[in-house]
């Protein structure tokens, strides 16, 4: 019986330094394929270095949300310093990459995502509200994955670990390796906190019975992170990577 072990990261958010911890822990697995879930290179830290460990690692990667920001006003000068700061640091090869990545795949019977099968920017899992997250029920997932074949599939965008089985599905959400807490105003005001800092991601082990997940926190250089984030005029960013809350 053969078994695959895949390693599912997702929502790096730039940080090479949480990245890099994560690849040599994965290095050591013998993980068969490496499935990143987006939102990859935005953040006010290190979205070149961070863009390099991800092509020399060869990752099987999609687009998030943040990931099709950055190539919605890739022509564009706004406002926003962070984004600025994002494509100053790109150069044309991560840009096209940027562009080439697909909005969701399929790795034999995984189907990835980073929000839901037809919105990036919406919760998979989550039920948002403004004084806590709560999870859908098994019948509102089933109908939001309806058109979705696949057995198991994994997602990103909310940072919080959550394996969910409905009837049809296994639903698995990595966290977050570089990004360990946020707040947000959309749908509603809300924050996502995951409680420590670590780099966090998770390895899936699949035969033909069975599916075991491994949630795994890898601690790392968070400070230096952090201090990237203060020098780029990111103070809420420096707090939620060094605390994991908000």
């Amino acid at each position: 019986m053969n078994t695959e072990k895949i390693a599912i990261i997702s929502d790096i958010h730039a940080n090479s330094w949480a990245l890099k911890e994560v690849l040599r822990d994965i290095e050591t697995k013998k993980i068969d394929t490496v499935l990143n879930l987006g939102d990859s290179l935005y953040g006010p830290l290190d979205p070149k270095g961070t863009f390099e460990l991800l092509l020399e690692n060869n990752t099987k990667s999609i687009s998030g949300n943040q990931d099709r920001f950055i190539i919605e006003n890739v022509h564009n000068t706004t406002n926003i310093s962070t984004l600025e700061y994002v494509k100053s640091s790109l150069g044309n090869d991560s840009i096209n990459w940027l562009k080439e990545l697909p909005f969701d795949l399929t790795h034999n019977n995984i189907y990835c995502c980073h929000g839901n099968p037809v919105n990036d920017s919406i919760s998979l899992l989550e039920r948002i509200n403004t004084d806590y997250v709560g999870v859908q029920t098994n019948d509102e997932i089933e109908i939001t994955l309806s058109n979705i074949k696949e057995n198991i599939v994994v997602c990103g965008h909310s940072h919080l670990a959550r394996m969910v089985k409905t009837k049809n599905k296994t639903i698995i959400n990595p966290r977050s390796i570089g990004l360990p807490a946020y707040n947000d105003d959309l749908p509603i005001p809300h924050k996502m906190e995951s409680l420590s800092p670590h780099a966090k991601y998770a390895i899936l082990k699949i035969n033909t019975n069975e599916i075991n997940v491994e949630l795994i926190s890898v601690d790392y250089d968070f400070e230096a992170a952090a201090r990237a984030a203060e020098k780029n005029n990111r103070n809420d960013w420096a707090k939620w990577i060094r605390t994991g809350r908000v």
